[in-house]
C-alpha cells in the first residue's frame, strides 16, 4: 500500500462556511469542489481536509445526518501565543484560550461557525518536573541556645547532619534556626546537599523552614537558583518534609 496524503472528512451544515474559515485562518486552500462537497489542501504537514454537506448520500446512510462532533482538529505549530493573538485580532471565535497541560503541551482551540473544533497545540521544550521522595537518617544534632528570655521564644541554633538514601543518595549538612515558644514555634535552613540524585552528581543547596500554630503545622522548601554544581548545575525545584525524615523534592533542570 502506498499512501500518498492523509485527508480528514468532516460532515456539517454550511460547506462554504467551513471552507472560507478555513481557507482565512489557517491558509488552506480548495482543491476540488462540488455541490456539498469541497476538498482543502494545505503546503506543509497538515491534513488535507474533505467537507461534506450533512445529509450527502456518499455517507453511510447511517450517518448522513450527523454533523462533525467529538472531535478536534489539531494542529502543532511554532509560536503559539502569536498564532492566538493573530486569529483573535483576525475575528476567529477562541473557544479556549492558551493552556498548558501538566504533561507539556500548551494549546488553544478555536471553533468555526459550523461548531468545528481546531486546537493549535505547541510542546514545551521543558522536560516536566520530576517527584522524588529520599529518606534520610539524622547522624548528628548540635543544639546550641543563645535567646532564653523569662518571657517569648527561645532562640537556638542548631547544625544537623543526615544521611540520604533512595532516589537522593549522599549527605546534607543543615544550619538551622529556631524559635520555640509554649504555643507556637517556627524554623529557618540553609541545607547543603551531597551526593547524586537519579545518577546526577553534585550539590546543591535547599533552603527551607516550617512554622506550627498549635496543632497546625506547615513546611517550605526551595532549591536555591543556581546553587547547583557539577552534573546538578541548573536545578530548581521545591521540597518539603510531608513525613518525618522523608525528603519529597519535585525539580526540573533549566
Amino acid at each position: 500500500m502506498n499512501i500518498t496524503a492523509t485527508t480528514t472528512s468532516l460532515t456539517v451544515d454550511d460547506v462554504a462556511a467551513s471552507r472560507d474559515f478555513l481557507t482565512t485562518h489557517f491558509g488552506y486552500e480548495q482543491a476540488h469542489a462540488a455541490e456539498g462537497f469541497v476538498s482543502l489542501t494545505r503546503d506543509g504537514a497538515a491534513a488535507d481536509v474533505v467537507l461534506l454537506q450533512r445529509g450527502t448520500d456518499v455517507l453511510p446512510e447511517a450517518q448522513r445526518d450527523q454533523r462533525a462532533s467529538g472531535l478536534i482538529l489539531a494542529f502543532t505549530v511554532t509560536g503559539i501565543e502569536e498564532e492566538q493573538e493573530r486569529l483573535r485580532t483576525a475575528g476567529a471565535n477562541i473557544t479556549m484560550p492558551l493552556r498548558e497541560e501538566p504533561w507539556g503541551e500548551r494549546l488553544f482551540q478555536v471553533t468555526d461557525p459550523n461548531g468545528v473544533v481546531l486546537q493549535l497545540v505547541e510542546w514545551s521544550t521543558e522536560p516536566a518536573p520530576r517527584t522524588i521522595q529520599a529518606e534520610f537518617d539524622i547522624d548528628s544534632w548540635d543544639e546550641q541556645p543563645h535567646h532564653e528570655p523569662d518571657e517569648g521564644p527561645k532562640l537556638t541554633r542548631i547544625l544537623i547532619r543526615k544521611t540520604y538514601r533512595g532516589a537522593l543518595e549522599g549527605t546534607g549538612v543543615a544550619e538551622v534556626l529556631t524559635a520555640q515558644g509554649t504555643a507556637g514555634a517556627g524554623y529557618v535552613a540553609s541545607e547543603l546537599i551531597t551526593g547524586t540524585l537519579e545518577g546526577r552528581q553534585g550539590t546543591f543547596v535547599i533552603q527551607h523552614g516550617g512554622l506550627a500554630d498549635g496543632d497546625d503545622q506547615s513546611t517550605f522548601g526551595t532549591v536555591v537558583p543556581h546553587s547547583g554544581t557539577g552534573e546538578l548545575a541548573g536545578l530548581s525545584g521545591r521540597a518539603t518534609e510531608a513525613r518525618p525524615e522523608v525528603l519529597t523534592l519535585t525539580y526540573a533542570f533549566s
